[in-house]
């Protein structure tokens, strides 16, 4: 088909579309050529059929982008591309949340649904293509949508930046098209979801306070653009908590050293308090001592906070 369409022998390429029954998107093509209008439903696609038909209607897009197929026709047929794309991503969001009741995430669930795991890929291939074609803004915000639900069912497979990268691209294919209103909690989402743990935990009540910041360079950066984003669309400058990076600053590396340290000696003394009150059963009216596996527990956690194996 796609030779077909490179050398715009449409007509041809209607006989070819109409004989082959593999793909429902097929027909729409047909019928767009044909001059009709089409109109999509909940049952145009089956579910299991979403990424497959997605992903052989973007190829066909691709391809009559580049030929001399009548513009408005080329239109309508990414407007259902699109629309079969926003459906796929509010059923793989569904059967997420349908897995996670379950205890498990998508991934673990192909009973339910199965993800193709370049389905993401594939739509960011077509959202590229549509931020260089003019009037495309809502598409490209239909399609970040169809992606940002994708990537959040299948975000145990991929590296925290990866969906941060995601919905930084929600949020700015949105201010085009949208309020500022529905932009803003994107942007605040994403600033609570990438500010360091310590400044999360924090109560915000010492503002002097040092905050050991573990987060790798993807994320800082993730959390960078966001708030240079929040900051130009709703004129405020947010308060820069007083970080120091434990990757650049051997002070930093310091100081969680002897946090380490400090609960490490704390650990072994009260486990030696521990031993002492066990040998000494009659001393009952004093209050319980942790046990030594509550004391590793406290120091695990620290060590996972701060970065240490």
């Amino acid at each position: 088909m796609t030779e077909l369409i490179r050398e715009n022998k449409f007509e041809e390429l209607k006989g070819e579309l109409k004989s082959q029954k593999e793909f429902q998107i097929y027909t729409y093509l047909s019928d767009i050529l044909d001059g009709k209008t089409v109109h999509l439903n909940e049952h145009s696609f089956t579910p299991e059929k979403y990424q497959a038909e997605f992903t052989e209607g973007s190829k066909l897009y691709q391809a009559l982008a580049k030929s001399e197929l009548d513009r408005e026709q080329l239109a309508q047929f990414i407007k259902v591309v699109v629309e079969l794309a926003f459906t796929m991503g509010l059923h793989v969001q569904e059967a997420s949340l349908a897995a996670m009741s379950h205890g498990v995430p998508l991934t673990h669930a192909e009973h339910i649904y199965k993800i193709d795991p370049e389905i993401r890929h594939r739509i960011q291939e077509l959202i590229n293509i549509l931020k260089n074609t003019p009037e495309q803004e809502k598409a490209v915000a239909n399609l970040s949508t169809a992606k940002a639900k994708v990537t959040h069912a299948v975000d145990n497979t991929l590296q925290k930046y990866e969906v941060g990268e995601d919905m930084l691209q929600l949020a700015e294919s949105y201010e085009k098209v949208a309020p500022i209103e529905m932009v803003v909690p994107i942007y605040q989402g994403i600033l609570s979801d990438f500010e360091c743990e310590s400044v999360r935990n924090s109560s915000g009540l010492i503002p002097e306070t040092i905050h050991v910041d573990d987060r790798p360079e993807a994320e800082i950066a993730i959390f960078n653009e966001a708030k240079i984003h929040f900051e130009r669309i709703t004129g405020k400058t947010l308060e820069e908590p007083n970080r120091i990076h434990i990757k650049e600053s051997k002070d930093a590396a310091g100081l969680v050293q002897s946090i380490i340290d400090s609960a490490f000696e704390s650990s072994e003394a009260e486990t030696e308090e521990e031993i002492e009150v066990q040998e000494q059963p009659n001393r009952s009216a004093e209050p319980p001592v942790q046990s030594v596996s509550e004391k590793q527990g406290l120091l695990t956690k620290i060590k996972r906070i701060f970065g240490k194996n």
